[in-house]
């Protein structure tokens, strides 16, 4: 097996990835990289399928796809390492309907084969910080960008339904299905040695700066600080949510009264009533009352 092995998923970005397969086997043999492509054909093969390529051999494992398919990358490569595999590296070509988590990776333009062969073939590597969330008894997961509870959750779920969309469209869209189906209840979030109990519209915990294709929600977010960003956002009236979503786009929302910041390595949230919870997109769970969020400093080497 080569020493890299691309995982495909060529249903990402609502098709597009499929559709470049050939321009990135091009690619790679134009760069003089000896690559392994495989694709995935359900939800949840991109774990198999970069488990699979390290016990075969593979040291660096490319996602081609959006945050969905890192996530399950990073769950693979992770996975393998908790088994006593080797680590494994982490390559990116971002074409997937967000691709949020490149936005923190300035040399990896969205979209942009090319750039990002050219990062594999330069083959730099940086170290950075993982969260892993727990979700009521189910085993711990690891996320790479971004997990949300509540209204943001709900989204993720109504985006997944979309099909005839690409990109920030298919977020708006989701957004307006959403709030016909959420209603927030009480929430009570612990981050290190802050506690906050109040009706949040949602509570969202990041690694990374942007989600949902182009919402600065944590903009001034590291993923190499040791540290989860998180945005919590009070209940909304629905003048508020439409006066308050451009703010969300440029960043500019933090400084609102209904809106809390923080910081934390440790994080629990709770309710009373079931709530959706997403990580990287995916969504977790639709009934969960407890979640525990940790993050992993310097947990993975990202080819960036």
């Amino acid at each position: 097996m080569s020493h890299t092995v691309i995982i495909l998923n060529p249903w990402a970005g609502r098709g597009t990835a499929g559709a470049r397969r050939g321009e990135i086997e091009r690619g790679c043999r134009a760069a003089g990289i000896d690559a392994q492509l495989v694709t995935t054909h359900a939800r949840g093969g991109a774990t198999e399928l970069a488990w699979q390529a390290i016990e075969g051999g593979a040291r660096r494992i490319v996602a081609v796809g959006g945050d969905g398919t890192l996530n399950e990358v990073v769950n693979g490569i992770k996975g393998a390492e908790a088994a006593g595999l080797p680590r494994a590296s982490l390559g990116i070509i971002p074409l997937g309907t967000g691709s949020d988590f490149v936005k923190m990776l300035e040399r990896i333009p969205a979209n942009d084969v090319g750039a990002a062969i050219a990062q594999l073939a330069a083959d730099e590597t940086r170290s950075i910080d993982l969260g892993q969330i727990t979700v009521g008894d189910a085993p711990p997961r690891y996320f790479i960008n971004a997990i949300g509870m509540g209204f943001d959750a709900q989204v993720a779920a109504e985006a997944l339904k979309i099909t005839r969309l690409r990109g920030l469209a298919v977020y708006l869209t989701a957004i307006i299905r959403a709030l016909a189906a959420y209603r927030a209840h009480p929430m009570e979030v612990i981050y290190d040695a802050n506690r906050l109990r109040r009706r949040l519209m949602f509570a969202n915990v990041a690694n990374g700066r942007c989600q949902g294709a182009g919402f600065w929600m944590t903009p001034t977010a590291a993923f190499d600080d040791g540290l989860l960003d998180l945005c919590l956002v009070d209940n909304l009236r629905l003048d508020q949510i439409i006066r308050y979503i451009p703010r969300l786009m440029e960043g500019s929302h933090t400084g609102l009264r209904e809106v809390t910041m923080g910081r934390g390595a440790t994080i629990e949230i709770r309710c009373q009533a079931p709530m959706p919870v997403q990580a990287d997109g995916e969504v977790l769970s639709t009934d969960a009352r407890e979640v525990r969020v940790v993050t992993l400093p310097g947990a993975l080497e990202v080819v960036a």
